[in-house]
């Protein structure tokens, strides 16, 4: 009998932290391999410089019992960064397919969902949908919230909210102390503690999740759904904050998809 596979396919180095809770849960730690589709980085390091962004993730997964060699940076692997994965759809999808394509057994994918928070999250979101596809093996496929800003004034935002639009919701109970292991791995950060400005934000609303919340949250990726869709009405946080309007992210998904098959 073949193995089943966890596969978390995520944006950038931290973005882990959506779904400790899984990965902690999930039997076979041999099984889990963890996917970054971007660098997590503004710039390309000169050579043989070290990303201290893989490093820092590399440690709380590593906690959490994934096995190094199963964390793969394929968004380093091809220059990509942080706010570019959409211009660099059609040859991550490549990577993905041929690493994937190596692992044997069903497969459980889990990747960010499209709410508009982030162009990076979004564009996982897609690119997962998109691997059923070519990867025969896929059993499920599993969204989970980071943040939006859907029915709020100027860039507040939601941290780990699903949204309707996405479908139902499925949860898993938090263990009680699993819950200060979570709130200490958000510490090994410590990068993003002094860089990003989100980070500070976000830290505030991950600890009362994780201390109040009973589960955290997830929602099925229907697997016959082939079309783009706005994640929500109103302006999109991404829009919000400047990075770019939805109509050229569209099209740059449009034809990703268009291409991809």
């Amino acid at each position: 009998m073949k193995s089943k596979n966890l596969i978390i396919i995520i944006a950038h180095q931290d973005d882990e932290f959506c779904i400790y809770n899984r990965i902690y849960k999930f039997k076979n730690k041999n099984n889990i391999y963890v996917f970054y589709l971007t660098s997590g980085l503004n710039k390309i390091l000169p050579n043989k410089s070290k990303n201290y962004r893989n490093i820092e993730s590399i440690k709380v997964l590593k906690k959490l019992g994934v096995k190094e060699k199963n964390i793969i940076f394929l968004g380093e692997k091809l220059s990509i960064n942080t706010n570019k994965l959409y211009n660099n759809l059609l040859p991550i999808y490549t990577e993905l397919v041929a690493n994937l394509k190596k692992i044997k057994g069903k497969k459980i994918l889990y990747t960010h969902s499209l709410e508009g928070g982030h162009l990076d999250h979004d564009c996982c979101y897609y690119l997962t949908r998109q691997l059923r596809i070519n990867i025969k093996e896929i059993k499920e496929i599993y969204q989970f919230p980071n943040y939006h800003s859907k029915n709020l004034p100027f860039i507040l935002y939601k941290v780990l909210s699903p949204i309707k639009e996405n479908g139902k919701v499925y949860r898993k109970d938090y263990e009680f102390f699993s819950r200060f292991k979570f709130i200490y791995f958000l510490f090994f950060y410590k990068s993003q503690l002094f860089e990003s400005m989100a980070w500070i934000g976000l830290y505030p609303f991950l600890i009362f999740h994780f201390l109040f919340s009973k589960t955290d949250v997830a929602q099925k990726i229907n697997l016959k759904e082939t079309k783009v869709r706005r994640p929500h009405e109103g302006l999109l946080l991404y829009e919000k904050r400047g990075y770019e309007n939805y109509k050229n992210f569209e099209n740059k998904i449009k034809n990703f998809l268009k291409n991809a098959n």
